[in-house]
């Protein structure tokens, strides 16, 4: 989705962006900060269950607190009271999501796989937030999913209660009513859930647990042993000494054949929030280097392949990379402790999903200084930045940055469409980058868009005229620490735009601009006018999405969903496929809701339709 955009909430965007959430008419707003790590999560004593609730008081909820009672009527008339569930159940997990917010639908999968498993210990109960989700509604959306646990309104607003701006949220009560979960955001995967219902079920759970973070799934394979570790990794003559990771979420490598080589290979294949991890403990020399000989299949830029040295990340891969060698040289004498890891982040997978490592070895001397030369070459520059090379694009400054973000330049540029180039210094890895652009959302890994001249992208322009946003953005970030952006680069369409996000997103509470800006030149702006909004209100573009078998035949009763930031609306294809809506111009989603009985296809992909309008075709397979 589309997020809104000013100046003053883009550090905000990365986190908007990866959580799959949702923002709903209320205000509800995704965000995807990683949960921290689970170690050892803190307990309370058990007390009595849940508390009566107070007539008339307002309730505000935080982890640890006892939960008040409270009783929901499901969409099918039955009726759902806490404490009476407590009586048979160990935990409860209460899910507040609502039936246009597309993250919360593509939980709900995995949510009901887990659910299947336990529903005897475990209940789930999923309130929507959305006041016009009636029961008819939600009926009709709860068979559609295949939503078998209770499904209600959320008419004791728990939402209010637990502060809750983000949906899908997640909320577990354990059996002595104490709120121990609490967590925005969607889950991939069914062992999201089942990792979580873990930790709270069993007759050995004897006082509270408090848990941040969704917990990560303990490996299941049989490690390799010491000697079949060296004798996959060392080579010719060398004699290093290689152990899986002790960590108990750590997964292990394990030797096998790759490619007709005696190789170690990574565990964790599409094991979501995971890494598999090899150590070795190698004494050298001012010079000497490690050289890992390795291949690997992934997800570019998010699923990583690591080479650590002293528990810091020196060197990554991903995509698809064939049998290279990556050589570290070491600056001092001493001990140190290399690892070779592949980590898996938090969703989706792209390739094999697997790192081989063929062989790791302590080099020295001339060996060592050729191995360093050999090493995979990137394109870089003096420094990192983001330039704009329209020919008619300028450059634009304001007169305070402090009130606005860090590592970035402004140009307005006419067209509406930026070419920008990226220009890296050597001081950063090119495979761990990746760029996001706001328009529209997408987020292409660094190095597939290299250039001779270095690293090109190319972004729509948003303004007031034609999407209703005053500007767009474009952030580089390190997917091994995206909280900020390295460098970024905010495009207006024209002076007025510019004036319209000073006067509204860098104003004081009555109005008055804070910031002025000019031309990068010294030239003033030419205006100080802010767009017509007549244009954006009576412009409206048509959209048409149409439906067609393998054989090109149209498909009529397919049922699809266009949202927008904040709404979504529902469509049925007429009998020639087609499904067509006017709207003013927005990069809108399509979600294929439902399909008619003898067709097939993919319900999860969301379709992004162009800003200007335009037909969308869509592919279902007759039975």
């Amino acid at each position: 989705m589309k997020h809104t955009k000013t100046l003053l909430c883009l550090l905000l965007a990365l986190a908007m962006l990866l959580c799959a959430g949702c923002k709903n008419t209320d205000g509800v707003q995704s965000t995807s900060e990683p949960a921290p790590e689970s170690s050892a999560p803190e307990t309370s004593a058990p007390t009595e269950e849940t508390v009566a609730p107070t007539e008339g008081e307002a309730v505000s909820y935080q982890m640890g607190d006892k939960i008040q009672d409270f009783t929901v009527t499901t969409f099918d008339g039955k009726t759902v009271t806490l404490s009476e569930v407590l009586k048979e159940k160990d935990m409860v997990l209460i899910n507040i999501w609502a039936t246009w917010c597309g993250p919360c639908g593509a939980e709900f999968p995995f949510l009901q796989q887990a659910y299947e498993q336990y529903q005897d210990r475990v209940e789930v109960i999923a309130l929507s937030c959305e006041p016009e989700d009636t029961d008819d509604v939600l009926a009709q959306y709860a068979a559609e999913k295949g939503m078998t646990f209770p499904v209600a309104k959320d008419t004791p607003d728990l939402a209010s209660a637990f502060g809750v701006d983000s949906i899908p949220t997640s909320i577990v009560v354990d059996r002595f009513g104490t709120i121990c979960f609490l967590e925005a955001g969607s889950q991939s995967d069914a062992d999201s859930f089942i990792n979580l219902f873990e930790l709270f079920l069993g007759d050995d759970y004897t006082e509270s647990i408090m848990q941040y973070g969704i917990p990560r799934t303990k490996p299941n394979v049989e490690p390799s042993s010491e000697a079949e570790l060296a004798s996959a990794l060392n080579a010719e003559g060398g004699s290093l000494v290689f152990t899986n990771d002790t960590d108990e979420y750590s997964w292990p490598m394990v030797a096998g054949e790759q490619d007709g080589r005696t190789v170690v290979a990574s565990s964790n294949h599409q094991v979501n929030r995971s890494e598999a991890v090899v150590n070795a403990t190698v004494n050298a020399k001012a010079g000497d280097a490690v050289a890992v000989t390795f291949k690997v299949s992934s997800e570019a830029t998010f699923d990583l392949m690591q080479i650590r040295v002293n528990g810091e990340t020196v060197k990554c891969f991903g995509g698809e990379r064939d049998w290279t060698t990556y050589a570290y040289a070491f600056d001092a004498d001493g001990e140190y402790t290399v690892s070779v890891a592949y980590c898996k982040d938090e969703a989706s997978e792209d390739g094999e999903d697997t790192l081989w490592i063929d062989t790791i070895e302590l080099l020295s001397g001339d060996a060592a200084a050729a191995a360093v030369d050999a090493n995979p070459a990137y394109l870089f520059g003096d420094a990192t930045t983001l330039t704009v090379t329209n020919p008619d694009a300028k450059e634009i400054v304001f007169d305070d940055p402090s009130q606005l973000p860090e590592n970035t330049t402004f140009y307005i540029v006419p067209g509406g469409t930026a070419d920008v180039l990226l220009t890296l210094a050597p001081d950063v890895d090119p495979e761990t980058l990746f760029m996001y652009c706001n328009y529209d959302g997408s987020q292409p890994a660094v190095l597939s868009c290299q250039t001779e001249e270095g690293y090109a992208f190319q972004s729509a322009i948003d303004s007031i005229e034609t999407t209703g946003y005053g500007d767009s953005s474009m952030c580089l970030y390190n997917a091994l620490d995206s909280e900020t952006p390295l460098t970024q680069v905010i495009l207006f369409a024209n002076e007025e735009n510019v004036n319209e996000v000073v006067a509204t997103s860098l104003a004081d509470e009555n109005g008055n601009a804070t910031v002025s800006w000019q031309y990068a030149d010294g030239t003033k702006p030419s205006t100080t006018a802010r767009p017509t909004t007549s244009a954006t209100t009576s412009s409206e573009v048509t959209y048409t999405v149409k439906y067609v078998d393998q054989n090109g035949q149209p498909v009529a009763g397919v049922t699809c969903q266009v949202c927008d930031d904040t709404t979504c609306a529902t469509y049925q294809s007429d009998e020639n496929g087609v499904c067509e809506f006017t709207l003013p111009p927005y990069a809108y989603e399509i979600h294929t809701l439902k399909l008619p009985e003898g067709y097939e296809g993919d319900t999860t992909t969301i379709t992004t339709a162009p800003a200007e309008g335009g037909e969308m075709t869509i592919e279902l397979k007759k039975k």
